[in-house]
């Protein structure tokens, strides 16, 4: 299947899932997580995006934020894991699909382009991927 049209199929289930939905409260789960993340994935970043090495999902009011990318450093093993961590329940389903894409293209900022992970040119060079397959950042 060519890039376009599988952008195509992708944007036709998440626009499906999320009018399922309607504009009612959604709650995060673990399994939503894992099932948006392959498909962003796919869709997005030709599954070149490894996983999160966690998930947590937390209130996340002391750091002022819907969801965040925070990275657990080991200098002497040389190694970084990085966790994503999500709120408990987003206003609606949309919103929580457009934080899970925003802390994916994070994601690969550190783990794939060895980036700062801010908002940067790299970060911003994803929107128009994003926006193919009907998410915003």
């Amino acid at each position: 299947m060519q890039k376009r049209q599988k952008r195509q199929h992708i944007k036709m289930k998440l626009k499906r899932d999320m009018s399922k939905s309607g504009k009612k409260k959604y709650t995060t789960t673990y399994k939503d997580i894992k099932k948006y993340f392959k498909l962003i994935n796919a869709g997005v970043f030709e599954n070149r995006l490894s996983p999160f090495n966690d998930v947590k999902i937390r209130d996340l009011t002391r750091e002022k934020c819907v969801g965040q990318v925070v990275i657990h450093e080991q200098k002497r093993k040389g190694t970084r894991q990085y966790v994503l961590e999500m709120l408990p329940k987003y206003e609606d389903k949309p919103y929580f699909l457009d934080t899970l894409a925003h802390e994916m293209v994070h994601l690969y900022q550190m783990q794939n382009a060895g980036d700062t992970g801010n908002h940067n040119d790299l970060f911003y060079s994803f929107v128009p991927k994003l926006k193919q397959v009907g998410l915003g950042v």
